[in-house]
């Protein structure tokens, strides 16, 4: 598998992954075992102008299908939580007929005869910036490719600096990409969350991506993931239009000896003895077990981050004459050796707006 030996730049990415296994390390220079793929009018060709020497570039004029692909080693891949990271070029490129047409980083699992698909897209353009894509592999995939390109879309698309690793850590990040309806970034997606839209609570210059607050691992996704929507925000007393409960749950699927949940409230009340926000464990063999958080206690404010009985600070940031902050809240599991199969939030909408934007877990025995 090509790999070459890492200049400036991208020894700098390496360092980053340095506490993981790499997996895969491409700076573009030859094809080697990559694959070609160009259904339409296209091309997917090497070239020089990469970050540092070559790189991949992938051209599609007529929504065409342009990749470069790859199959990943299995025994390196299964069950594991794989951190792809690349730099990526953009220029002129335009969706096709679906919301997928786009560029992207894609990872296909075949699992039972099916592909899992996991993909960060990418439109517009851009100059040379930092793409990533996290993709939980199942730990009975028959085959796993990871696929450079355009599908359907117009336009072209450079990449560089690609690094794959096992995103093997202390703490595992739990994917909150099919829960989550508002984004950190200061612009809520779903419904009238406009509260995060208002400039108040801009969570912008928070660290995204791998990061390490409060000495737990956690996952904050990008602006530009899956649409925007990039934290969960519901329902508050001085907003009634969020949802109070998040049908999609956050899967799990993993034992766990203690729960970390990376969150802030608008809005808070210690004086109020209801939950503002209740995380519900759902367990392999069915059971179920309720986890309360409570303002001011396992829970503090978005506006005035203070660290409380159940709740560390864990990153801040100053906003106007004050400051913004979010903080961890850590939930002891009392069955660590049975498997919990997802999580869900929901609330009793009558207190704090809560906003939670990474959860992780201790694996059992830690």
């Amino acid at each position: 598998m090509p790999q070459r030996v890492a200049p400036a730049a991208f020894a700098l990415l390496l360092a980053a992954v340095a506490g993981a296994e790499p997996v895969l390390v491409e700076g573009f220079d030859q094809q080697g075992s990559w694959r070609k793929a160009v259904r339409g009018k296209g091309a997917v060709e090497l070239v020089d102008g990469g970050v540092e020497g070559k790189c991949l570039k992938t051209v599609s004029e007529d929504k065409a299908l342009v990749y470069y692909s790859i199959g990943l080693p299995l025994d390196k891949v299964r069950g594991k939580r794989l951190v792809i990271r690349a730099k990526v070029k953009l220029e002129d490129v335009t969706q096709g007929p679906e919301t997928y047409s786009t560029a992207k980083l894609h990872v296909g699992a075949i699992v039972g005869g099916k592909t899992q698909n996991f993909a960060q897209r990418f439109l517009g353009t851009r100059d040379w910036h930092d793409q990533v894509l996290v993709a939980a592999i199942p730990q009975d995939a028959a085959r796993v490719t990871l696929d450079l390109g355009i599908q359907n879309g117009t336009g072209t698309a450079w990449f560089d600096n690609l690094v794959v690793d096992d995103g093997v850590k202390e703490h595992v990040p739990l994917s909150l990409r099919l829960a989550a309806n508002a984004s950190h970034n200061g612009a809520v997606t779903a419904g009238s969350g406009g509260v995060l839209a208002t400039g108040l609570f801009d969570l912008r210059n928070m660290p995204a991506a791998d990061v390490r607050l409060a000495g737990t691992d956690f996952y904050v996704m990008t602006a530009g993931e899956n649409y925007g929507r990039t934290c969960v925000a519901l329902r508050g007393a001085a907003h009634p239009k969020l949802p109070a409960r998040i049908e999609t749950a956050v899967p799990v699927a993993a034992k766990a000896s203690r729960l970390f949940f990376l969150q802030a409230a608008i809005g808070l009340d210690p004086s109020r003895k209801a939950p503002c926000l209740v995380y519900i464990v759902r367990y392999d063999d069915g059971k179920t077990v309720e986890i309360p958080i409570r303002e001011g206690v396992d829970i503090g404010a978005l506006d005035a981050p203070k660290d409380l009985a159940n709740w560390k600070v864990a990153w801040t940031s100053k906003q106007g004459d004050g400051a913004i902050g979010l903080g961890v809240a850590t939930w002891t599991n009392p069955r660590p050796s049975v498997p919990i199969r997802f999580i869900r939030l929901t609330t009793p909408g009558a207190g704090a707006l809560p906003v939670v934007v990474a959860i992780s877990l201790a694996p059992k025995g830690t």
